[in-house]
């Protein structure tokens, strides 16, 4: 089986692109942050009642295994 041999033009576009993706998730990550400390009290209050309330359905959550017949 031959290998498939790369050109160093596609590899630098994969790291590129890696790049981009990568900086675009840290942007969002940064304007995640700076909606978080903008909101206020009582709907960071909100917020985490909403995470509890999930929380506890998914502790209680019983799964089962079964196939699923089509």
């Amino acid at each position: 089986m031959k290998k498939k041999e790369y050109h160093i033009n596609e590899i630098n576009s994969g790291a590129e692109e890696a790049a981009i993706l990568y900086g675009h998730s840290e942007a969002n990550e940064s304007n995640r942050r700076r909606q978080a400390i903008l909101m206020s009290d009582m709907e960071k209050f909100r917020l985490y009642c909403r995470m509890m309330r999930i929380s506890k359905m998914l502790s209680t959550a019983k799964v089962t295994h079964k196939k699923m017949e089509e």
